[in-house]
């Protein structure tokens, strides 16, 4: 009687453990984040504030730390043309663009350049920083006729 009666549970055990296994209802594996989200993860986008500042007693844009921005007339459609030796001379204004006083943020954007880093447009023009200028300064001013301070607005200073 014992044995038939062990016999049944090891019976019932086991089918048990069969409908458990043909459910389908098994877990599935954890999810791996993606590789751009662990590299996101792992590099923290920088924030860079633009805001107005007086340069040469004009009201023009500038970065958090009150060097001019600059815009090229050789870019196109909101993105930049200036890349390697260039962008060594006109460093790009990089990282997530909040915007600082006297800046409209919703004219602030960014977008991914060729090499994967963020740049700051205004109004769709990609910024840009001159490698000579110290706070204050607008050596970059019309330089080859491309590049040019904003004003306040966002126009391009063409004149000086």
């Amino acid at each position: 009687m014992l044995v038939r009666r062990l016999n049944s549970i090891i019976v019932a055990l086991a089918v048990a453990g069969a409908a458990t296994a043909c459910s389908g209802q098994e877990e599935p594996p954890a999810a791996k984040p993606s590789a751009a989200a662990t590299s996101a993860a792992a590099k923290p986008v920088a924030r860079t504030a633009v805001r107005v500042g007086s340069v040469g007693g004009r009201r023009v844009l500038v970065d958090q730390e009150g060097r001019t921005l600059y815009v090229s007339t050789a870019d196109t459609k909101g993105k930049s043309s200036c890349l390697g030796q260039c962008a060594a001379t006109w460093p790009p204004l990089t990282g997530d663009a909040v915007n600082g006083e006297g800046v409209d943020g919703f004219q602030l954007a960014t977008y991914s350049r060729p090499d994967g880093q963020l740049q700051t447009t205004y109004l769709n023009q990609p910024l840009y920083r001159f490698r000579d200028d110290k706070v204050g300064d607008a050596n970059g001013q019309g330089m080859n006729g491309t590049w040019f301070m904003l004003d306040a607005d966002g126009e391009p200073l063409r004149w000086w």
